[in-house]
């Protein structure tokens, strides 16, 4: 992930919102659990299933385990009064490591059918979708709210296998599609002018394109969906902890400096008005 990492130790967010490994450890020295075994499975400790392979959910720098999704759990962590200690679990292995014990929270569960299949999502902490972004050398005309049905004469780099690539066979065919094995690569040609749009993960590109400055945000593929904390479907108690403390976490703008740590200048994205998740920017 490299230098585009600005890293900040969110346990000290709600003192000064910077780094310092002094703070982090003076805040765990003075933590006072709110919850304890069987609620989570470790006295004193919150285990938490997070993608180590994703940025800018999560990565490694200079070999630092950090991201958007490692800030979010180490807050969580801290309202909860616990110790973080995580897990790198893929998201098709998160209902299982729930359901075989291996963590107590999973993140970056989304709020639809398959996410919520076997996984309760106690709350969520931002939202993400498939997304256009535009190269301001484009001779593309594209406004913010840009829909796939003015995409027909439109060249649109995209990843190969994507979300936003199978969307938009199924929109709009192939013709229009300039297709690259790497999401980085996409970008890059929409930026040179190779193509007029490229189209993606919204928070994925917007952490990759603050290494492209001519390179914005041109409108949504689909509605956002909440990314949320998963827990177990009968854990109730720490259902209620996680919520309660994603909330306290939203109303202190946490949430939000976080999310503007990742992906800033992303504006917020629209989710379907149907929705009834707890949903945060």
């Amino acid at each position: 992930m490299g230098r585009l990492i600005r890293s900040v130790t969110v346990v000290c967010m709600f003192v000064a919102l910077v780094a310092t490994a002094g703070c982090s450890k003076a805040a765990e020295s003075k933590l006072e659990p709110k919850i304890a075994p069987p609620v989570v499975k470790e006295a004193g400790t919150l285990r938490a299933g997070v993608d180590l392979d994703y940025p800018p959910f999560a990565g490694t720098d200079s070999g630092r385990q950090v991201g958007l999704d490692i800030d979010v759990a180490s807050a969580l962590a801290e309202q909860l009064g616990l110790k973080l200690a995580l897990v790198n679990v893929k998201a098709s292995d998160a209902a299982t490591a729930l359901a075989d014990g291996v963590v107590d929270v999973v993140f970056s569960v989304p709020f639809s059918e398959a996410g919520l299949a076997n996984t309760s999502l106690a709350g969520s902490y931002v939202t993400d979708a498939p997304s256009f972004f535009v190269g301001t050398d484009s001779t593309a005309s594209v406004e913010p709210t840009v829909t796939v049905e003015a995409l027909t004469t439109q060249m649109i780099a995209v990843q190969e296998g994507s979300v936003a690539y199978w969307k938009l066979v199924s929109e709009v065919g192939t013709e229009t599609l300039v297709v690259f094995p790497t999401l980085r690569e996409a970008i890059t040609a929409a930026d040179s002018g190779e193509a007029d749009l490229v189209a993606g993960d919204a928070l994925v590109i917007g952490y990759i394109v603050r290494d492209f400055p001519n390179v914005h945000f041109a409108g949504q593929l689909e509605p956002a969906v909440p990314l949320g904390v998963g827990v177990l479907p009968d854990n109730t108690e720490l259902s209620t902890a996680v919520r309660d403390a994603l909330d306290t976490l939203a109303a202190d703008r946490v949430l939000d400096t976080i999310r503007t740590k990742w992906v800033d200048g992303l504006p917020k994205l629209k989710a379907a008005a149907s929705s009834d998740a707890t949903a945060t920017p």
